[in-house]
Parts: C-alpha cells; sequence; structure tokens
C-alpha cells in the first residue's frame, strides 16, 4: 500500500511540474488578429493604416463586386454558362435581383470591420501621442470613403457599430440600428473628408497614398450623389425611410466653401 501510495504522489508531482514547465506557451499573443490594446500603440496605428489600404483588394480584388459595378454595361455581360448570379445584376430583364442573388454581402462584410478599424485609429492615435494628424486624416478618408460605397449599395447604415455613433467597438452585439442617409452623409462622410482635406499632404505618404487631391475629388463625388438622391429624379425608394432634405443646407454649403478654397 506505500509503495502505490508513494508512486501516486510521484505521478501528481510530474503532472503539476509538466504544468509549470508549460506555462510559457500557455500564454496567448495573437499575431494573426489586431486586439484592441494593439491601437493604443505607435505600431499598432501603423498597422492598422496599412490595413486600411489592404482592404480595398476584398472589395475591388472580388469577382461578385466585379460583378454588381459591371454586368450589364457596354463593357460586360453574361455568358453563356453564367449562373444566376451573374444573369440577375445584368439588368437586361433576363433575372431578377433579389436579397439571396448576386454577392451584396461582398461588401457589407469589407467595409464595416475597416470603418471600425479607422475608429480605433481615430480614437487611439491622439493618447499615443506620437502620431500625426496627417496619418489620423488618412484613417479619416477610409472611414469615409467605406461609408460612401455603404450609403450608394444599402441606403441608410448603421452609425452604431455597438460602442456608440462612429465609436470603435470591441464586443461584438447582436442588434444594429439603421441611420438614414441625411445622417449618413451628414455626421460621417461630409466631416471625415472635410477634415482628411485639411490635414492630409498635398502629397502622398507612400505610393498610392491618399493625398487632399483624393480627399477632394470623393467629397465632390459624395455631394454630387448625394444632390441626386436629394432630387429623387426617378423616384427611387430609400431605407430607412426618409424626408428627402438636406439638413441645415450641408450639400449648398458644402459646394460654396469648395468653390471658394
Amino acid at each position: 500500500m506505500k509503495r502505490k501510495h508513494f508512486k501516486s504522489y510521484i505521478g501528481i508531482a510530474l503532472i503539476a511540474f509538466s504544468f509549470m514547465a508549460c506555462s510559457d506557451v500557455l500564454e496567448e499573443q495573437p499575431r494573426s488578429i489586431y486586439e484592441p490594446g494593439f491601437f493604443q500603440t505607435e505600431k499598432g496605428v501603423n498597422g492598422g493604416l496599412t490595413s486600411l489600404y489592404a482592404h480595398m483588394r476584398y472589395i475591388y480584388g472580388q469577382g461578385y463586386y466585379f460583378n454588381t459595378g459591371l454586368t450589364g454595361t457596354d463593357e460586360y455581360t453574361y455568358a453563356q454558362s453564367a449562373d444566376g448570379n451573374f444573369r440577375d445584376m445584368d439588368l437586361s430583364g433576363v433575372g431578377s435581383i433579389t436579397p439571396s442573388s448576386s454577392r451584396s454581402d461582398v461588401l457589407w462584410g469589407a467595409a464595416f470591420p475597416n470603418i471600425n478599424t479607422a475608429s480605433g485609429i481615430i480614437e487611439n492615435a491622439e493618447a499615443v501621442g506620437t502620431i500625426s494628424d496627417a496619418l489620423i486624416a488618412e484613417a479619416r478618408f477610409f472611414r469615409a470613403f467605406d461609408y460612401f460605397l455603404l450609403v450608394q449599395t444599402f441606403g441608410g447604415v448603421p452609425l452604431d457599430l455597438g460602442a456608440g455613433v462612429l465609436k470603435f467597438n470591441t464586443n461584438p452585439v447582436r442588434v444594429s440600428v439603421r441611420n438614414t442617409v441625411p445622417e449618413v452623409y451628414t455626421q460621417a462622410i461630409f466631416p471625415d473628408l472635410l477634415k482628411a482635406i485639411e490635414d492630409l499632404p498635398e502629397n502622398p505618404r507612400v505610393t498610392g497614398g491618399v493625398t487632399k487631391n483624393v480627399a477632394r475629388l470623393f467629397l465632390a463625388k459624395a455631394y454630387l450623389t448625394y444632390a441626386w438622391w436629394l432630387e429623387n429624379p426617378n423616384s427611387i425608394p430609400t431605407y430607412p425611410e426618409a424626408a428627402r432634405q438636406d439638413p441645415e443646407g450641408t450639400v449648398q454649403i458644402g459646394i460654396s466653401r469648395r468653390l471658394m478654397i
């Protein structure tokens, strides 16, 4: 009996020792994903900025997004063996666009994570203290850029991703509220682009980087698109329902301001 007890003690000791020896291995250090604390460092902010540029490949490099933008134009049409995704988006009457046809989720799934990343950079860059206004302006540009794509495609979309309007969200949520088209333009797109124009450099920081002129271009497109939505010449419905009114004359004020520059 004593020998059996002695062997049990040795076994327990060996197991305990093995757990102590592996303690360093069990410490989690995420390397393939961002975690919230990463944005509170200069390296994290710079890494986030790189990801803002990289995310565009998941939109413009995605075949189904290409399909929604070009199928049915003079440049591209469906082929004989095309499935419903491509025939439906051809807009020639051969198919019917429904929530289950084509891949509208391509833009939705790529844009919102990037918007949250941009918000994380904007919120934490000031706390880091070594991030220039020009770098923060790049994050503002991309947040506006993604919201502009979303509002053109879906109408009103959520500005609150779970932590507040245009706030960096770190916890998963199961509910959301769609803002109206005017709210998306006047609370997100226009303010971010105007601030980006103010702080971005004239020349790109890196090859292909955003500049004042790039932000000016997209602000002009946003003003024109919003003005078309307000006029609604083709009586196209919008979601969620909203009055076709421009709060405080945003478009007129913005166009006048741009003409003065």
